[in-house]
């Protein structure tokens, strides 16, 4: 993948906090991964906040975003899922092994990408959210 898209859905092998915490490295498996945000690195490349997907409902935890219908279809996923805000993984997607295809699996429309950034932002500015780096 050479540049990646905002709104692109991507199999990722996404490393949890938990998982993080407990000193892996690795992600687990590969999970439709939404791709957000793109933020500049301090070395100057293009990094993007990856948030994971995951079919299980969420527990305590509310930060996150239901995928509606049309939007599942649209990034061939399906449902019921979730967008997980309050944490994400960043990463060199150029150069990223934890990325499984360069090919995306799918996008999620402008509309709805405005409604996770909306929900990451609020996690994010409450403290609750956390990112983990990836390299």
């Amino acid at each position: 993948m050479t540049e990646p898209q905002h709104g692109e859905i991507v199999l990722y092998s996404y490393l949890w906090a938990r998982e993080h915490d407990r000193g892996e490295e690795t992600g687990r498996k590969a999970r439709p991964t939404c791709v957000m945000l793109i933020v500049i690195g301090k070395d100057g490349r293009r990094r993007p906040l990856l948030f994971p997907i995951t079919s299980q409902p969420p527990g305590s935890s509310g930060h996150v975003v239901e995928i509606p219908e049309t939007e599942a279809r649209r990034a061939k996923l399906r449902t019921p899922a979730w967008v997980v805000v309050d944490e994400f993984n960043t990463d060199d997607l150029a150069a990223s092994w934890a990325l499984e295809d360069i090919k995306p699996l799918g996008r999620f429309s402008r509309k709805f990408m405005a409604r996770i950034a909306a929900a990451a932002a609020a996690a994010i500015r409450a403290g609750e959210a956390r990112s983990i780096p990836r390299r």
